[in-house]
């Protein structure tokens, strides 16, 4: 009985021996496991730039379509970011609040930079600095030569609501009659008509009335002395370092090369025309 339990364990002991080994077997000749596929990288975003296109040489439409520096600058900008570029045309008080809200990604829209918008948003480095000017009609030119002669009961000064414009008259105008306007171009039709007498808004609207594009304007002429010193920028939120960081090499390359300098050329043909020191007589 002995001798028939211990066959029995020398037959159990063989039959796993087998099985480990047939185990063994056929785990080394099994097809090796297919190589895994990492699959390629998904194709960057639109990139979504929020503009205003009521700022002509800037941000425009013509013919239906965007048009002027900073349609230029986004069409350049997803060139050399590789992504598509999407334009989301807004209101202009809406630009902030899409921003911040990421309906859109980066602000391009003749932005300037204020304190107030610092704590909102993150600039970029500057790609032009402007500021405040006059426009007002060619026959009260030598009138409103004299600074002096500005700021009076009688003078009637329009501006645009809600721009850094308006927020200069309102400080610096204390005696003079103030009307706002919804628009550039109401603004300066209201000048033409003669229901105000000077017309202030950035420096790029100002060259463009007077001889950007219309160089046979006779009736409105500009007093060139900045009133301000403004820098324009882009805009990203916050908490987008990355976006800011490539937008920032762009621009410190488009800068070396001249391609920031023969954009703005372009569009703001007389940007370089000699600006006197504030005060002086216009040249």
């Amino acid at each position: 009985m002995r001798e028939r339990l211990k066959d029995k364990c020398r037959i159990t002991a063989a039959l796993l021996a087998v099985s480990i080994c047939s185990g063994l077997l056929f785990g080394c000749a099994a097809t090796p496991p297919p190589a895994v596929e990492h699959p390629a990288p998904p194709p960057p975003s639109d990139l979504r730039i929020g503009m205003w296109l009521g700022y002509p040489p800037l941000a425009m439409k013509e013919n239906g379509k965007p048009e002027g520096v900073e349609v230029e600058f986004a069409e350049k900008a997803g060139v050399a970011l590789k992504r598509r570029t999407r334009i989301v045309e807004l209101k202009w008080e809406d630009l902030i609040p899409a921003l911040r809200e990421g309906r859109i990604d980066v602000i391009m829209s003749g932005m300037s930079v204020t304190a107030d918008r610092e704590r909102l948003v993150s600039f970029c480095t500057p790609y032009m600095h402007i500021g405040q000017m006059a426009l007002t009609r060619t026959a009260d030119e030598a009138k409103y030569r004299n600074p002096a002669n500005i700021d009076q009961k009688q003078t009637r000064i329009g501006f645009q609501n809600d721009t850094t414009g308006g927020d200069f008259v309102r400080t610096n105008m204390q005696h003079a009659q103030l009307i706002g306007f919804s628009s550039i171009d109401k603004g300066v039709a209201a000048l033409r008509k003669k229901k105000i007498d000077l017309f202030v808004h950035d420096a790029p609207t100002i060259w463009r009335v007077t001889g950007g594009f219309d160089s046979k304007e006779r009736q409105l002429t500009g007093r060139y002395d900045l009133l301000t010193d403004e820098a324009l920028a882009w805009a990203v939120r916050r908490e987008d370092t990355d976006l800011h960081d490539q937008l920032n090499a762009l621009l410190k390359t488009w800068q070396a090369d001249g391609e920031l300098d023969q954009v703005l050329d372009h569009w703001i043909r007389v940007r370089k025309k000699k600006i006197p020191v504030t005060g002086s007589d216009p040249s």
